[in-house]
C-alpha cells in the first residue's frame, strides 16, 4: 500500500498545468515541479505571514480563515483577476472556518478554473499543534466545496493500509455498512461554476 503522501504525489504526476497558478500553502512544499507538465504563465504562492516551514516566500500573505479581507492593496492587485488553476494541498486541517476559506478559494479561481484540493479524514494532530483544527469525511469535503460554488470533477480516495474497519469495531465503534472504511482522506479536482 502506498503512503498517503505517495498517493498525493502519484495524483499530482497525472495533472497537466496551464495558465496562471496559485499555490495555497505552498511555502513549505511548492507545487512547481511535482505535476505531469508545467506550462505556467504566472505562479504565485499564498501562505501565512510566518509559515511554520518555508522553502519559498509567499507572494500573498493571508490566513484564509479570515477570507481575503486582510489582503493588502498590492496583494489585491495580484489576485484581482483570479487564477486558472488553484492548488490547496494539505492545508484544510488548519481551517477553523472552512466555508470562509473555501469562499476565498472560489474568489481566487477564475470562472471555469480548476481547484485541486486535499482533505484529511484520519490524520494525527501535527505541527503547528495550536493551529491544527479539523478533519473532514469525504462527503463533508464534497458538500463544503459544492456549497462554496464548486462542481466536483474528480474524487480520489486516500487509502489506509491494514484493516481500519476491524480496529473501529474492536473499539466498539459502529461503522456504516459501506465500502469506504479504508478512506482516510480525499483528493478532489473541482471546477468553479
Amino acid at each position: 500500500m502506498r503512503t498517503t503522501m505517495e498517493q498525493l504525489e502519484d495524483w499530482l504526476k497525472t495533472i497537466n498545468v496551464k495558465g496562471s497558478v496559485l499555490d495555497v500553502g505552498g511555502s513549505q512544499l511548492p507545487i512547481k515541479g511535482r505535476t505531469k507538465s508545467w506550462e505556467v504563465s504566472d505562479y504565485k504562492v499564498l501562505d501565512l505571514h510566518k509559515p511554520h516551514e518555508c522553502k519559498q516566500e509567499p507572494d500573498i500573505r493571508i490566513d484564509l480563515n479570515y477570507g481575503l479581507i486582510m489582503a493588502s492593496y498590492a496583494e489585491k492587485e495580484i489576485i484581482r483577476s483570479g487564477f486558472d488553476v488553484v492548488f490547496c494541498l494539505e492545508v484544510s486541517e488548519y481551517w477553523f472556518d472552512p466555508m470562509t476559506a473555501l469562499r476565498a478559494l472560489y474568489t481566487l479561481t477564475k470562472d471555469s478554473g480548476l481547484l485541486y484540493i486535499s482533505f484529511h479524514f484520519v490524520y494525527p494532530i501535527h505541527n503547528p499543534v495550536e493551529n491544527d483544527y479539523l478533519r473532514y469525511t469525504p462527503n463533508g469535503a464534497l458538500k463544503l466545496l459544492q456549497e462554496a460554488g464548486f462542481e466536483i470533477v474528480e474524487t480520489i480516495p486516500r487509502l489506509a493500509g491494514g484493516d481500519f474497519k476491524s480496529w473501529c469495531i474492536s473499539e466498539k465503534m459502529k461503522p456504516a455498512d459501506c465500502d469506504m472504511h479504508k478512506w482516510i482522506g480525499v483528493l478532489i479536482k473541482a471546477k468553479k461554476i
